[in-house]
């Protein structure tokens, strides 16, 4: 069985706080369910919604992986993840949107971009 990271809402007395962990984000449908509160049918419709639009190619965004005794899991990865929590109408996709975007802009860090244009000698 193989171990996976996944974000989910960590209860505490008073509040919830969204757990997003460091390395690689691999969720089963459930996870979704629960991490976003809605429901399986909706959750389907977007991911082939996704698929459809191709936004993401479901060779790059789904996997399955073995799980105990002889079951196997599909699985999505982050990139599933940002998309459902955007496309989403639920108060829980809300919370995870206004998490990630101020964890974007706490963590930005600035840039620059160098364009180097060349003259040919063409005639």
């Amino acid at each position: 069985m193989e171990k996976r990271n996944i974000i989910e809402w960590s209860e505490h007395s008073e509040y919830r706080e969204l757990t997003i962990p460091s390395g690689e984000i691999w969720m089963s449908e459930s996870e979704l369910v629960d991490l976003f509160g809605v429901f399986i049918p909706k959750l389907r419709n977007t991911i082939q919604t996704l698929y459809k639009e191709e936004l993401v190619k479901p060779y790059e965004a789904e996997r399955t992986i073995k799980q105990r005794n002889n079951l196997y899991l599909a699985v999505y990865n982050m990139e599933v993840v940002l998309l459902l929590a955007f496309r989403l109408n639920s108060y829980q996709a809300r919370a995870i949107r206004k998490e990630l975007i101020v964890r974007i802009e706490r963590d930005r860090k600035p840039f620059e971009v160098i364009l180097t244009v060349s003259r040919g000698t063409g005639g």
